[in-house]
């Protein structure tokens, strides 16, 4: 049951990269995120209403949420104006290695980290950088530069990795659902709400639907990766840490992204060194 879990988990995550990063496409990342984060709502409250009641609520816990919201809202910017830049089946592999900056913070916090860690990290510099090395080409879609598109897929990776350290700090405190919630809607209060204020909400049909999938498939993605982690956690984290790839298959597979030979040497690195990461 953990390892359908654990795909569910990556199979979701991964359609909503695509379909938030096309929203981003048509409206911008503001307006794509704004979106998402408001219409994951309809998900992200009831799931923390039937987890119970939240753990403790402080000062504290009110400081990690709003750096954990930070660092998520930051991740998103990073990608969604990334696929603006170059195609997703860059950087959205790129941007799964999250999990080494959680190692690099653990090194640098004095923690013993694994052998099998540093390789990994040292396999997703080299395959982040193979990744970004020339041109994709999709027809009808122009890349305007890639390799900005990797270095906005690494910010994202940054981001979510403090944001996944942070997370393990108050995560038992408060609860997973309740955190998850809580970071939501101040993205809604941060972004959409002041969009709405200003009328500067772009209201494209289209734009909305991929923003709703991107952002119920966010929070139920999480949902189904903490169901794996009750089976192991290191068999999920090694499932759903593939989000990456799965978002790299559809776009090269369904929207038809062509990469050069070495960037698909690049993204298998990306892929091995996600896999290491996971285990380490």
């Amino acid at each position: 049951m953990g390892l359908v879990l654990g795909l569910l988990s990556a199979l979701v995550w991964g359609i909503a990269g695509v379909t938030g990063s096309l929203a981003s496409r048509r409206i911008g990342a503001t307006n794509a995120i704004g979106w998402a984060m408001l219409l994951s709502m309809v998900a992200a409250i009831p799931l923390a209403l039937l987890s119970g009641a939240p753990g403790r609520v402080d000062v504290r816990t009110a400081l990690w949420v709003l750096l954990i919201a930070a660092c998520m809202l930051g991740g998103l910017v990073c990608v969604y104006a990334g696929v603006r830049y170059g195609s997703i089946s860059v950087v959205a592999p790129i941007s799964a290695t999250y999990g080494g900056v959680g190692a690099l913070i653990s090194i640098i916090a004095g923690e013993p980290v694994s052998a099998l860690i540093i390789a990994s990290l040292s396999l997703a510099v080299a395959g982040a950088f193979l990744a970004a090395k020339g041109e994709a080409v999709t027809p009808g879609q122009q890349y305007s530069n890639q390799r900005i598109a990797a270095l906005l897929g690494g910010g994202a990776a940054l981001a979510w990795g403090v944001q996944l350290w942070a997370g393990g700090q108050i995560q038992d405190d408060l609860g997973a659902s309740w955190l998850v919630a809580c970071s939501r809607l101040i993205g809604v209060v941060v972004i959409s709400l002041p969009l709405l204020a200003r009328r500067q909400l772009i209201v494209d049909r289209t734009a909305i639907k991929l923003a709703f999938v991107a952002g119920i498939g966010e929070v139920i993605g999480f949902t189904l990766y903490l169901r794996a982690s009750a089976y192991g956690i290191a068999q999920a984290a090694v499932l759903t840490g593939q989000y990456g790839t799965v978002a790299a298959l559809i776009g090269v597979a369904v929207l038809k992204e062509r990469l050069r030979g070495i960037q698909y040497v690049g993204l298998a690195l990306i892929i091995v060194a996600v896999i290491g990461l996971s285990i380490g």
